[in-house]
């Protein structure tokens, strides 16, 4: 039986090519950086076809990054591909991730993250692809299931769903952009050499969906992977008030209701990684998603939501060991 991988890197002209793996992703997708013997480099992805939906989300790659390249903006590009077999041979973006500037105290971090809501603004101003899911306050609010359906049933958690479409209506209201959802520093390569927005590069996008304005730079702020720093959260959120028209209170207001959202279900995914996905390195992130699902619930909008995110909060805290 022919090999696959090998089938496609001799038909691109990557056969000779050096493999080394990379990290992978909370997904089932792995990675391998090729290097050839002129210099030149491509990542090979391989991902899992066996259902609908994973061959659903691997068209989703191709079509969320033609969508990204047409707004001018940094995707990697198709070399080749393989989709019966789950592969797609990509333009390598390089090692320049945000986070590693970050880890790094690399002073172009912070010119870095402004890009990255340079990315956010292009985004908003495009008008949403039709492909694109377009879930509304309730479908949004139905996003914190991984982590009420791994909690014991609670007459105050059975709330917090409909406090929160209720608050996703009154704070993140408006007409909803591309959401590019895993938007966090490992996911984003710094490409000086380019101009504008396009000086990052995109990875992880198949997820998209239609979002509030403001979901992806919440991720990007409130990350759960690493602190960013504040004079870095400030000046995002003092740019997005501005460029979209938002006194401070509203864009603090926003940003607080998108995190708690999604920093909500990512408490569930993690534990969830951490234990039955075979990916214990998760376990180390549920204090910090923690601190940041109280952070953000501690904002005076979101009072209402105070109780049931604190009872989860008790009922969840022995996550943080669950991997240990």
């Amino acid at each position: 039986m022919s090999d696959p991988v090998a089938a496609l890197l001799d038909r691109a002209g990557w056969g000779a090519a050096t493999r080394a793996p990379l990290a992978g992703d909370a997904s089932a997708r792995s990675y391998l950086r090729l290097v050839r013997a002129d210099g030149a480099t491509a990542v090979l992805m391989q991902a899992p076809v066996t259902t609908a939906a994973e061959r659903e989300s691997l068209a989703a790659v191709g079509r969320v990054n033609a969508h990204l390249v047409s707004l001018g903006l940094s995707a990697p590009a198709t070399l080749a591909e393989d989709m019966a077999n789950g592969l797609l041979l990509q333009e390598d973006f390089g090692d320049a991730t945000l986070a590693r500037l970050l880890a790094c105290g690399a002073p172009e971090a912070a010119t870095a993250y402004e890009a990255a809501a340079e990315v956010l603004d292009r985004l908003a101003a495009a008008p949403v692809p039709g492909w694109a899911a377009t879930p509304d306050a309730e479908e949004q609010s139905a996003m914190l299931a991984p982590t009420l359906q791994a909690l014991p049933d609670d007459p105050t958690l059975a709330a917090l769903p409909g406090l929160m479409a209720e608050a996703l209506a009154r704070h993140a209201a408006g007409p909803p952009v591309l959401a590019l959802r895993d938007y966090h520093a490992d996911n984003l390569v710094w490409l000086p050499e380019r101009d504008g927005p396009a000086r990052i590069g995109l990875l992880d996008v198949q997820d998209a969906v239609a979002l509030p304005l403001g979901y992806d730079l919440a991720s990007l702020l409130d990350d759960p992977r690493r602190d960013v720093p504040e004079g870095i959260r400030s000046a995002l959120t003092q740019g997005f008030a501005a460029t979209h028209g938002l006194t401070e209170a509203q864009a603090t207001a926003r940003l607080a209701t998108l995190s708690l959202l999604r920093n909500l279900r990512i408490l569930g995914i993690f534990r969830r990684l951490a234990t039955t996905g075979g990916k214990p390195r998760y376990a180390a992130f549920l204090p910090r998603t923690g601190a940041l699902v109280d952070r953000a619930a501690a904002h005076p909008a979101l009072e209402p939501l105070q109780a049931p995110v604190a009872r989860l909060r008790a009922l969840s805290a022995h996550w943080a060991g669950v991997a240990a």
